[in-house]
């Protein structure tokens, strides 16, 4: 995304020259976005995809493989991952299945808590009771394999991915970690207490006590903060020209520059 845009919403959400509107019918548990700024939202096992405007465009709904954990979008696939039965499933862009399910425990990762696309042709996958991160093909065939051999363990709640860039896990309580496109350990920011973040080229924007920050990862420095003007703030994403913040009473706000 854009620097400036980025920079554009941020400004305009702090001093009020845009207007966060609520979308209408929508409650959801969580969302995502793609870079054409179509929104996914999911509550249970039911996964919408919407227009920036709210309009459902498709639905995909498999109450057997128990609840939705994390949806992972891009303007060709989405990933669905359904940790308790250990399910992947990859939907195209009308959300239909895109071949048969994945099976974790099949393939002996019975442990994988975060799980997101890298690219289109790549998985990575976070176990945390092994403290490993791997990359794998479509078929779970496993092609990397990272121990996270830190002083502490990690429990991440965030894995998101840049194709052939890197890979960013987020833990709460002990900060950001990044990874190569090989799954070497390249980077840990000490920022804690985060309720959502996204990757933005250099920049990271997240979501903590309420205010928007933006962190230069390269620069090692806070180029921005605002406050979010939405008091109980829990995720947000950035979508070309859109910004999405999801409130904990699960109305879903958007802003456009």
């Amino acid at each position: 995304m854009n620097k400036c845009v980025v920079i554009n919403l941020l400004i305009a959400l702090s001093i009020g020259l845009g207007q966060a509107q609520p979308l209408f019918n929508t409650s959801p548990e969580h969302f995502t976005t793609d870079i054409q700024a179509n929104i996914y939202t999911w509550t249970g096992s039911r996964l919408s995809k919407q227009t920036p405007a709210g309009e459902v465009l498709w639905v995909f709904d498999k109450p057997v493989y128990g609840n939705i954990s994390s949806v992972d979008a891009n303007v060709i696939k989405t990933l669905v991952f359904y940790q308790e039965s250990g399910k992947i499933v990859l939907l195209d862009n009308t959300l239909s299945p895109i071949g048969n399910e994945l099976d974790l425990f099949e393939h002996d990762l019975t442990s994988v808590t975060l799980a997101a696309l890298f690219g289109n042709n790549r998985i990575v996958l976070f176990d945390e009771t092994n403290q490993d991160l791997y990359i794998t093909d479509l078929n779970l065939n496993v092609v990397s394999k990272t121990h996270c051999s830190f002083p502490e363990e990690i429990a991440p709640f965030s894995l998101q991915s840049e194709p052939d860039h890197c890979i960013m896990l987020i833990d709460s309580m002990k900060g950001i970690f990044f990874f190569d496109r090989f799954g070497t350990f390249e980077q840990r920011l000490p920022i804690t207490g985060i309720l959502s973040a996204q990757l933005s080229g250099e920049n990271i924007i997240y979501l903590k006590d309420n205010t928007l920050y933006q962190y230069n990862r390269k620069k090692l420095e806070q180029a921005q903060s605002y406050p979010s003007f939405i008091s109980n703030s829990k995720e947000l994403r950035l979508a070309g020209s859109w910004l999405f913040i999801l409130d904990k009473d699960g109305i879903l706000h958007t802003i456009q520059d």
